[in-house]
């Protein structure tokens, strides 16, 4: 893989602070003491950092040695206490944010790291789920969803996002692009919701790249004729998870034609394991132009059946069968030829769960700490800002050799996060640059010249 220096963090950071120097300042002009630009590229610092707190992160400015790192990584010139950086960051408009994602989205285009994600049809995958990343049993805002608890009467309060990444079966990494925030609207009583939310961002989606082929991943619940209708009009392809319980009309459908004998089946077998040999099992059953329900019966899908059957002889000489099963409905049309990729884009779907959510959650990001709610858009911008933190990291992954290396180096990403913090709060001698940062973690004999030579 060629180098590509233009999708290191630093000059995705460079990008990303003369972006936030462009962000509408809400604050009357005359009594700012801080930019605006500081606030935002001070959360983002956080957040690149994998730093726990907003009050950590003051602590550790007061040195000035620790603060000059940060001015010359993040370009920050003077940093906000945690009160001033929550009241200033709570007034500022999430749709302001936006355009960030589709600039670094643009440079992964202009760098051919989008390429690697073409999956068919010179078509990418675009997985989409929601999650929540703001829970309390008190502290809440008129754009919290509400739930109300039956067997004690209690309230709880949330947000939550519908979020989507650009995924491929044989990557590891994922380009998120801009959320979707699921709240409620001021002055609403009754809950915004997924299905609402996911109308919202394929709209924004589309705006913000207009020309971009891609092919919907979702699960079963956005499997509606509404949705189906959207994506027409947007020109979006699909593959979308269907259940029994939900798509009664459809599954009684195929199972007719599967009495009948009508449905089209294929199976296609493989040997895996080294030290156990095992026999995988890959079963294939389709049906071009079904209903989805009986509501339009002049809008037809396309249904694919898989179930993938693992056998194998245990040390005790017991026969072993595991097996997974999936449905879907899709736009294109299904032949043998076709069947297995439609699958395997079917089941990258979960990438957005393990490969961002579970990352956000459990490496690092600390996606459902409470960094702070405020009174309007506190708790919306610090995940709109973490996942541009989290969008960095993915290019970086993708493009950046340096940082593969030392990913390569420590294993996992929380080793190289708690190796990157452990430079940066105690080394001795000011580190001009990201690019800098990254050599010393690789090569820590460099560091131990640089320390004695300072």
């Amino acid at each position: 893989m060629k180098t590509r220096t233009s999708l290191s963090a630093e000059s995705l950071i460079e990008k990303l602070s003369n972006f936030f120097e462009q962000v509408p300042d809400q604050r009357d002009p005359f009594r700012i003491e801080i930019v605006l630009k500081d606030f935002l590229m001070s959360t983002y610092a956080i957040f690149a950092l994998k730093i726990s707190s907003l009050l950590q992160f003051e602590e550790q400015m007061r040195d000035k040695r620790k603060f000059s790192h940060v001015k010359g990584i993040f370009g920050i010139k003077r940093v906000p206490s945690d009160t001033h950086m929550r009241s200033v960051v709570d007034i500022v408009e999430p749709n302001d944010i936006r355009p960030g994602f589709k600039l670094l989205f643009t440079e992964a285009q202009r760098n051919h790291a989008l390429k690697q994600f073409e999956f068919f049809d010179n078509s990418y995958l675009l997985s989409v789920d929601a999650t929540g990343f703001y829970h309390s049993d008190s502290v809440f805002c008129s754009s919290c969803l509400v739930k109300k608890h039956k067997a004690t009467d209690e309230v709880s309060y949330s947000h939550q996002m519908l979020a989507g990444c650009i995924v491929h079966p044989n990557q590891k990494t994922v380009i998120p692009v801009y959320p979707e925030m699921i709240t409620n609207k001021d002055g609403s009583n009754k809950n915004d919701c997924e299905r609402n939310a996911i109308k919202r961002f394929l709209i924004n989606f589309r705006e913000d790249h207009p020309k971009l082929k891609v092919t919907l991943l979702t699960d079963a619940l956005h499997s509606t004729l509404p949705n189906l209708k959207i994506l027409e009009a947007l020109n979006m392809g699909f593959i979308l998870g269907v259940k029994p319980g939900s798509h009664e009309k459809l599954f009684g459908q195929m199972d007719q034609y599967n009495e009948l004998g009508r449905m089209k089946t294929f199976i296609v077998e493989e040997e895996i394991g080294d030290k156990i040999k095992k026999k995988r099992i890959h079963e294939y059953r389709y049906w071009n132009g079904v209903l989805l329900n009986h509501q339009d019966t002049t809008k037809t899908v396309n249904f694919l059946d898989y179930t993938e059957a693992t056998q194998w002889v245990s040390p005790k000489g017991k026969l072993k069968t595991e097996k997974v099963h999936y449905s879907w409905i899709t736009d294109y049309s299904l032949y043998e030829s076709s069947c297995m990729q439609i699958a395997r884009a079917g089941r990258s779907r979960w990438k957005i769960e393990n490969e961002t959510f579970n990352t956000l959650k459990n490496q690092g990001y600390e996606f459902e700490h409470n960094f702070g709610h405020g009174e309007k858009n506190l708790a919306t911008n610090f995940a709109l800002i973490m996942m541009l933190a989290f969008l960095v990291d993915q290019l970086q992954q993708i493009g950046c050799k340096l940082f593969q290396a030392n990913l390569e180096k420590y294993g996992r990403k929380l080793a190289l996060w708690k190796r990157f913090q452990s430079l940066y709060f105690f080394i001795p001698f000011e580190v001009k640059g990201y690019h800098e940062f990254l050599k010393l973690i690789l090569n820590p004999e460099d560091y131990v010249q640089a320390k004695n030579t300072s």
